[in-house]
């Protein structure tokens, strides 16, 4: 399978998922960790990345799978475990650079760091993306034979009333954005005075996961101004790059939620699912794209640390 038809084959996925729910708004459309926990491997330890994060997290809700845990036929087998026979495999993208020179010779992407520009450009080097397919299946519900910690679900107590989550304050409080709490009826954040607006928190209803929610799409738009990660962002709902920056902003606040332990849901809005899809449909490059940047914007927040100073929190109330 070549580049052209992974991405077409992943944006069809992402269509189909939009489309079955375009008329389900009381429900979420998917869920990133109902184990709480992103999608991972446990062979590795590893947690997939961008849109194989997406894909695996999506296919879960879809099938009801208890765990967000995904290994390959082989990973499994070397395990000790099998695949439950009858059972169909999920798609992820292995994406990596190789680096060609002349005559199709294949440099290592460590002896390509080490030369110097000059040597880069005598040996005529050119980057190139490569994509595959890989197949994995769901360690919880797809495999037989492997240690029973595997099989093993602890269902995660709701929250009754609003208690604050250290993890998610301090990893709102360390990017050191610009936030105003206040009562009202928006959240947003404006590009003009680089902050960020949320409803008080208290208009969430005791449900302390939709407001760390929203606080991270808001500062997904918030990572795209021009002097962190520099995104276009549209300049009305509606046009393209409006609708792309909205579906980036809601996969970082998923990353993030995911990355806190929250089973974060992204927004099942008619008017947004509308405009996905119609970009989608033209550009079979635009999720891909879409969650490679939020991967990037998502990294960069829970960074936060690095990004800029403590503290700069402030609410208002009125």
């Amino acid at each position: 399978m070549n580049a052209h038809d992974i991405y077409q084959h992943v944006t069809n996925t992402i269509i189909e998922l939009l489309e079955e729910h375009q008329e389900d708004w009381s429900k979420p459309w998917i869920s990133l960790g109902q184990d709480n926990d992103m999608a991972r491997n446990p062979t590795t330890n590893n947690y997939y990345r961008g849109i194989n994060q997406f894909l695996l997290s999506f296919q879960m809700m879809r099938k009801g799978y208890l765990k967000n845990q995904w290994a390959t036929f082989n990973q499994i087998k070397k395990m000790d475990g099998n695949v439950i026979k009858g059972q169909k495999s999920t798609p992820v993208i292995f994406y990596k650079t190789a680096y060609v020179g002349e005559n199709k010779k294949y440099f290592k992407p460590e002896i390509v760091k080490s030369m110097s520009l000059d040597q880069y450009k005598a040996n005529h080097i050119e980057a190139i993306p490569v994509l595959k397919l890989y197949r994995v299946f769901n360690v919880a519900s797809q495999t037989e034979g492997l240690d029973e910690q595997f099989y093993i679900h602890e269902i995660a107590q709701e929250l009754k009333s609003f208690e604050k989550d250290e993890s998610a304050e301090n990893l709102i409080r360390e990017t050191g954005a610009h936030i105003i709490e206040r009562d009202g009826n928006k959240a947003y954040y404006d590009r003009a005075s680089d902050h960020i607006v949320l409803p008080n928190r208290l208009q969430f209803n005791g449900e302390a996961e939709p407001f760390y929610a929203t606080a991270l799409h808001e500062l997904g738009h918030w990572t795209g101004h021009k002097s962190r990660l520099n995104r276009e962002f549209g300049e009305r709902f509606g046009d393209d790059q409006y609708a792309k920056e909205e579906l980036i902003s809601e996969l970082i606040s998923a990353f993030c939620c995911g990355y806190l332990g929250f089973s974060k849901t992204i927004s099942s809005n008619a008017g947004y699912i509308k405009n996905w899809l119609g970009v989608l449909k033209q550009d079979s490059k635009a999720i891909v794209s879409a969650s490679a940047k939020a991967q990037k914007a998502a990294d960069f927040i829970i960074g936060g640390a690095e990004c800029a100073s403590y503290n700069n929190v402030r609410r208002e109330v009125g």
